[in-house]
């Protein structure tokens, strides 16, 4: 018998002998054995005993859930019997969703307990690091992955789920930006990701994919049951302090929610469910958590913002007691009176947006929820997206089809780029200090301010009615703004060296990127102006 037969014998033996000791705990009782498979040895030697196994463990894996397989896992010494699963599930490559999540939980088990010989000894990155910690815990874990898979051959991820594996980037991005758990709900994350899997068929059992799920499992299961406790925390605090201070358990929070529906919250049943089952049970916490907040502060959900407006109108004068929209957050730190080169000194040094203030019959007290990251944090963090939109357009050019590399999709939207955008995302000048560097810097450094424009002014404009979820757009798109003068000043400087040169081509490609920006910026400036006259009016 082969190797690989062998391998494969011993790994059906020693699945059969997990499941079926993880379906007797749950059931309390022996399971009656099929005769074929009852008379094996402990330890068959013959593939005659590979095909009956398998059929077996196809009707187990009906019966078992992934949550069962987690949670087992956790009760296993050492990776063997993970290995096991893991070469199983992957020769199987099923398209199934329930074989799926169940890869998920094998990987991201091993991800978590790393052995001190597993190659490369991946560090697990902290759950607030950036992208690039996620990126080498990933390169490092597709080692042990490779390893751990042995003698099965792969064939090359195709360059459409490439790109479908590079939006965990921005996932990772909007996660950076969750505080509270109602956020995590509002935003449907969790169901976007699922589609993303899904999509990506065959290719989800590929090592370079399952070392990229792998920790962003890892590292989005942490944020999301910090921020779920901390919801469930808050919640019964609340329940608590009522009922102590001589409220009725069945009093009404809002609408039909009561305090004793607060206090009934089982945290441990609902973490202990699968996610697509304890979904109705998220979305109700989160209903309590937003009742709660409401409740404590007073606080009004943000109007929506409306369709962009042709002209810029206004500015609105500045009232003491006057209510201020999501929008006017935004709009105060970056107004454009004139020209849009005008934005960063009407702002100053893209100061933060102010918090949001409804207009309220009584005065109220609000309560703080989340300490802000200080100015320096939040403008790093920008910069980091600034960069990662411009690593992600150059990894398009360098991988799409020549006749298609012009265009670049931007969530809803695309990009069309010139021929002279083009070159410069395939140029290589990196560490350079030349002119050509400083070229290509500047015109890779437009386009994705424009990418960045385009991404955030559509995320606010689905998100302005929500409670939380408006904000980190806002604050973005007010520091792509007040910092857009800078890039302007640096285009200049190029095309004037460009100029001195006699390279008019390279000249009038800035201008052109320039412009586009410019008019872009000017949208955005248009969209939230809008919003603000809207909601004010």
């Amino acid at each position: 018998m082969g190797h690989q037969s062998q391998t494969e014998l011993q790994d059906l033996t020693a699945i059969h002998t997990f499941q079926v000791s993880l379906l007797e705990k749950h059931l309390e009782h022996r399971i009656p054995l099929p005769a074929q498979v009852e008379s094996l040895p402990a330890e068959p030697e013959s593939t005659e005993a590979v095909q009956p196994l398998k059929h077996w463990l196809g009707l187990l894996d009906m019966a078992i859930t992934p949550p069962m397989i987690r949670e087992a896992l956790k009760c296993t010494d050492g990776p063997e019997t993970a290995h096991s699963l893991l070469r199983y599930f992957v020769g199987k490559a099923s398209a199934h969703s329930n074989d799926r999540d169940k890869t998920d939980c094998v990987i991201t088990h091993l991800f978590r307990r790393p052995q001190p010989e597993s190659p490369g000894r991946w560090h697990r990155p902290e759950v607030d690091a950036s992208y690039y910690f996620m990126s080498q815990a990933a390169m490092a874990f597709e080692t042990e992955l490779y390893k751990a898979l042995g003698e099965v051959q792969f064939d090359s991820v195709p360059p459409s789920h490439v790109q479908l594996l590079h939006e965990f980037e921005f996932f990772h991005q909007e996660l950076e930006e969750f505080r509270h758990f109602d956020q995590v709900t509002d935003s449907n994350i969790v169901q976007r990701v699922r589609e993303l899997k899904q999509s990506l068929g065959r290719s989800f059992y590929h090592p370079d994919s399952l070392a990229t799920i792998a920790v962003w499992n890892d590292v989005f299961g942490r944020k999301f049951d910090d921020l779920f406790h901390d919801a469930t925390k808050q919640i019964k605090v609340f329940a608590e302090n009522v009922q102590r201070e001589g409220g009725s358990i069945m009093s009404r929070v809002d609408g039909d929610i009561t305090i004793k529906h607060l206090a009934e919250i089982e945290t441990k049943q609902i973490l202990t469910e699968d996610y697509q089952n304890a979904q109705d049970q998220f979305r109700k916490l989160s209903k309590y958590k937003k009742a709660v907040d409401s409740k404590r502060s007073g606080r009004v959900t943000p109007a929506p913002i409306p369709s962009r407006s042709i002209s810029v109108p206004a500015p609105p004068q500045s009232q003491p007691q006057a209510a201020s929209t999501p929008a006017q957050t935004a709009v105060q730190p970056v107004v454009m009176a004139q020209e849009l080169n005008s934005a960063a000194a009407n702002a100053g040094k893209a100061q933060p947006a102010p918090p949001l203030k409804m207009a309220s019959k009584t005065p109220v007290q609000t309560e703080v929820l989340a300490v802000p990251p200080s100015q320096a944090v939040q403008n790093a963090v920008q910069e980091g997206k600034i960069h990662s939109a411009r690593e992600t357009i150059k990894n398009h050019v360098r991988t799409t089809e020549p006749k298609f590399v012009h265009i670049v999709n931007v969530k809803k939207s695309k990009i069309t780029l010139t021929p002279a955008e083009v070159e410069a995302f395939k140029s290589d000048y990196q560490g350079e200090k030349s002119f050509r560097a400083d070229y290509v810097n500047i015109m890779m450094t437009m386009v994705a301010y424009h990418s960045r424009m385009l991404v955030e002014v559509d995320e606010y404009n689905q998100k302005a009615s929500s409670a939380y979820l408006w904000k980190p757009h806002a604050d973005a798109l007010s520091y792509l703004l007040s910092t857009l003068e800078r890039v302007s000043l640096e285009a200049e400087q190029v095309k004037a060296v460009a100029r001195t040169r006699g390279l008019h081509d390279k000249v009038s490609a800035v201008e052109v990127s320039l412009e586009k920006l410019k008019e872009c910026g000017q949208n955005v400036s248009q969209t939230l102006h809008a919003a603000d006259q809207s909601y004010s009016g």
